[in-house]
């Protein structure tokens, strides 16, 4: 089957972004055209038919957002499904949870990866038999070995569960297991939800009798949510319907429904009784939990790797001066093996290219830059000019937080090792989460979820929180974003306008995926979003990354 002529429209401010797009589509037979800006992409997108859009997602003027939801209308009143994907730099890596949310397809990083680039034009360029007629187009699914590692993974978590939980009515164990991410964490959400259920149902019925449909709607939004994680499908469809009725001011249907959801939820009391003496759950869920950090290897903050290619008086000068400023040092020829087998020996790697050829200077920095994402280590260059240069323009290069050429200042040299030192160095300690959020059973799991990994502070009534904030200040705050007394969105607004709160970090967690919503949040540059599906080993391994990303960022700005 072959690939039928696509064409691609590329739509970013810079030329050079676009330069380089377009020649890496050009050498996989796509056709391209360009847009600087988004007006010049909507027109472009009125006159013409495109199979996919890169869109970048800063631009001045109309950014991509706002592009995108123009896009949009355009698409409906055409009749097509055209993907785009947001095309960003790396620090938007965070926030593709975000951009995902707002619409968008997928995310493209720059400096773009030809493989991932590839990957991309795989799954949304469509593919017919006839090459010449686009009228037969179809989506490609890309399919990876991934897939069946993934169902065996699957299959052994659904194995550890009790026999009698795989066959409670209304319960997809399975789903719920996708939700959470392993049968320890599945179990807990199974205690929570169990152990609420009259209290959460006696608020819906409360709320519903008095016609507080604002409180009805969070209250059903609620159990929307925790029905979805724990895989109740029809509980959550339920909620789902609910809510959105309340959104209509369909108050027929609310009556009506209203009722049969409670009856619904209510079953699962007896249901899932036997959650409360069934022993082998409480030996699942202090069990391993499988999550493996992102810090979960930290190098010592005060040893350096010194990787040197060409053993010479410069890297002992190098070595000598570090040594005397109280760091040990590790040095290492740059040969790959010996570089995995030391990667965990030291918080900080220095690398000197010497006169070792591209290829190998390339293929030395590919795994460097994978080391360094992986174990959030600091990654700096020393060395001659044009081996700089190579090493600059390799795929690791992204990594890289100081490069020094020689001669090497070396008090400058030694004073940011030192600052890079006390950034692992705080890397490494406990951090301080502030988590908001309205629905005491979802808080109560987070904190079970985080507490072993970071110092948490839960705040149900968000006017508490300004009282936290006096006695102390987070690292990050994860932030609801539906609540009765004020808005997660109102809260940014109020962290991001005071010159006291306005550097603190916020991630939205919350069940609320609406286009319109995301496309509010982003207004004020939130620092994540992730939805209140997300299990356990996936909040921890986003929070995670979030913590090293932001030490990287600020290793660059030293």
């Amino acid at each position: 089957m072959e690939r039928c002529a696509s064409r691609v429209l590329i739509v970013d401010d810079m030329p050079i972004n676009r330069m380089i797009l377009a020649s890496l589509l050009a050498t996989s037979g796509v056709h391209t055209d360009q847009a600087e800006g988004g007006e010049e992409c909507l027109r472009l997108c009125r006159e013409n038919e495109y199979d996919l859009i890169l869109l970048d997602h800063r631009m001045p003027g109309l950014d991509g957002v706002d592009t995108l939801v123009s896009l949009k209308d355009i698409f409906k009143e055409k009749g097509r499904v055209v993907p785009v994907v947001c095309h960003t730099t790396e620090e938007g890596r965070k926030n593709i949870n975000l951009y995902k949310a707002a619409g968008f397809a997928d995310v493209l990083i720059k400096p773009v990866d030809p493989k991932q680039l590839s990957g991309i034009l795989l799954t949304y360029l469509p593919e017919s038999e006839d090459p010449c007629s686009p009228d037969d187009a179809r989506p490609v699914i890309l399919k990876t070995d991934e897939e069946p590692e993934g169902d065996l993974s699957l299959k052994k978590e659904l194995e550890e569960l009790p026999g009698w939980l795989k066959d409670v009515e209304g319960i997809d164990a399975a789903a719920g297991l996708i939700s959470c991410g392993d049968a320890s964490d599945y179990a807990d959400a199974l205690l929570v939800f169990h152990s609420s259920i009259e209290d959460k149902a006696r608020d819906i019925e409360h709320h519903f009798n008095d016609g507080d449909w604002s409180m009805y709607k969070l209250s059903v939004h609620s159990l929307k949510s925790m029905a979805r994680l724990v895989g109740a499908r029809g509980l959550n469809e339920a909620a789902a319907a609910l809510e959105e009725a309340v959104e209509k001011n369909d108050t027929e249907t609310i009556k009506r429904d209203t009722p049969e959801l409670l009856s619904s939820y209510r079953k699962f009391t007896r249901l899932l009784d036997p959650l409360n003496y069934d022993a082998s759950l409480k030996s699942i869920i202090d069990g391993e939990t499988g999550y493996s950090a992102v810090n979960s290897h930290p190098g010592n903050p005060d040893t350096i790797l010194l990787i040197d290619s060409n053993p010479g008086i410069f890297t002992k000068g190098i070595t000598t001066n570090l040594s005397s400023a109280g760091f040990k040092v590790i040095t290492i020829a740059d040969e790959p093996d010996l570089i995995i087998r030391h990667r965990f020996d030291a918080g900080i790697i220095i690398y000197y290219p010497g006169t070792i050829n591209n290829s190998h200077i390339s293929l030395i920095m590919n795994l460097l830059g994978e080391i360094c994402q992986d174990d959030s280590k600091i990654l700096c260059l020393v060395g001659e000019a044009a081996d700089l240069k190579t090493a600059l323009s390799s795929n690791g290069a992204y990594r890289i937080c100081r490069s020094y050429t020689r001669p090497i200042d070396m008090p400058r040299f030694i004073r940011d090792m030192n600052l890079f030192m006390g950034l692992q160095q705080e890397y490494y300690m406990k951090k301080t989460v502030f988590v908001v959020d309205d629905d005491p059973d979802y808080l109560s799991l987070i904190d079970h979820w985080l507490s072993d990994h970071y110092n948490v502070s839960k705040f149900r009534d968000p006017s508490e929180i300004f009282e936290g904030l006096q006695a102390a200040r987070p690292d990050l705050i994860l932030l609801d974003y539906e609540m009765p007394q004020k808005s997660g969105f109102e809260l940014m607004k109020d962290f991001r306008t005071s010159d006291a709160t306005k550097d603190i970090p916020v991630i939205f967690l919350t069940g609320s995926n609406d286009r319109d919503d995301v496309c509010r949040i982003l207004r004020y540059k939130p620092d994540g979003y992730l939805l209140k599906t997300t299990g356990r080993n996936a909040l921890l391994d986003a929070l995670g990354r979030f913590f090293s990303q932001s030490m990287f960022e600020r290793s660059k700005e030293q």
